[in-house]
């Protein structure tokens, strides 16, 4: 299957749903799929997947004997099985100014919108509940988690709006990316799946603080969206237009991933100028 065409400046509503397509749902092995939905790690608790039998001993609830066991043993057998945890997945999208460009492709902005798109249809696929934030020079919107297609529905049509207002400021005053960090974490309940699509431009000084106590709430995870000059800067001067004014410069090697590796954030680089996954050229 192949996704509508679509200009690379442009995050195109048609193609956040298309990506849909793409995903086949598979749940992780050795979960409880009840009706809570999916979940976010095999846990013990009175979910509907067995977890393990054992003798019974004093102190245990006698209401979690198992019968069958019980008579196949000939003496008292306790159940445990997993917890049913609802998956709950935020999906943050960087529209910030220094993300609406791209010289190959697709823009950073729209490479991290499509990222988060297949993030989002991977979770709902699986009985997760999704939600998104989304961060421009105008402040943030956030959509609360939710489950099934009509959530991705509702997300898809946020960042396809909210990144057209986007490209209309494009010279907008901004946030750092600490900042924003702190407002994921003041908003975002504990146990949450964090992902964060972003090129980590201007992350603020104090951005390793906030983020390590975001993932001492969180489960955090970055897609550091790049271009292709950022990964092999090519040779030569350049004009560029930073700010309200153009200026002559060189491009040099991004320094991104280590900076998130030196403060342990799990990350992974997307290039800009591939497609959202291999079927979608």
């Amino acid at each position: 299957m192949s996704l509508p065409r679509a200009s690379g400046a442009e995050v195109s509503l048609d193609r956040l749903v298309a990506i849909g397509g793409l995903v086949t749902g598979k749940h992780p092995p050795g979960l409880s799929h009840g009706v809570a939905g999916g979940l976010s790690g095999p846990r013990r608790g009175e979910g509907g997947d067995l977890f393990d039998l054992r003798p019974f001993q004093d102190g245990d609830d006698p209401r979690r004997i198992d019968p069958s066991a019980t008579a196949r043993s000939g003496r008292p057998q306790v159940r445990s099985r997993h917890e049913e945890v609802e998956r709950t997945l935020l999906l943050v999208a960087d529209f910030r100014p220094p993300m609406l460009w791209g010289t190959r492709g697709r823009f950073r902005s729209v490479a991290a919108a499509e990222a988060l798109a297949m993030e989002g249809w991977r979770a709902v696929v699986t009985g997760g509940r999704v939600g998104v934030m989304i961060v421009t020079s105008g402040g943030v919107e956030i959509l609360d988690p939710r489950p099934r297609e009509a959530a991705m529905l509702r997300m898809a049509g946020a960042l396809a709006r909210a990144h057209e207002a986007a490209l209309d400021a494009p010279d907008a005053r901004y946030e750092s990316l600490a900042v924003m960090l702190e407002t994921v974490t003041a908003l975002t309940a504990p146990g949450t799946a964090v992902r964060i699509a972003t090129g980590l431009d201007t992350p603020g000084a104090d951005f390793g603080i906030v983020a390590a106590a975001l993932m001492r709430k969180c489960p955090l995870e970055v897609l550091l969206v790049q271009d292709s000059v950022e990964e092999a800067p090519p040779p030569g001067r350049f004009s560029a237009r930073i700010g309200g004014s153009v200026r002559p410069g060189r491009f040099g090697a991004s320094t991104s991933a280590d900076r998130l590796a030196s403060h342990a954030i799990p990350h992974r680089i997307l290039n800009a100028a591939d497609p959202v996954c291999p079927e979608a050229a």
